[in-house]
């Protein structure tokens, strides 16, 4: 593997967490841990954390249109991972 593959599985995994982040203290308008208790509760958690994977959309279009493809790579691979974790999360 390469570094810049590296760079975007990095970049692929956190920016859901921000976008998530994001959602909880903006539209629910509470703490982050506070929010996420809630969302649990609620069994609503995949559901956002699925939708918090959209995020990822902005650095694949970024590195579709610079041509970089292994850091599109790894941003395509922590999607990936993110949808089967809520996959498995979902039917448990």
């Amino acid at each position: 593997m390469t570094s810049n593959f590296l760079k975007g599985f990095a970049i692929g995994m956190i920016v859901p967490v921000i976008g998530l982040y994001f959602y909880v203290t903006l539209v629910l308008q509470s703490g982050f841990e506070t929010g996420l208790k809630q969302l649990w509760h609620e069994n609503l958690f995949s559901q956002v954390l699925a939708l918090s994977i959209l995020t990822n959309l902005l650095p694949l279009f970024v590195y579709n249109s610079r041509k970089e493809n292994q850091k599109l790579n790894g941003v395509t691979g922590a999607s990936l991972l993110y949808a089967l974790t809520v996959s498995i999360m979902y039917f448990i």
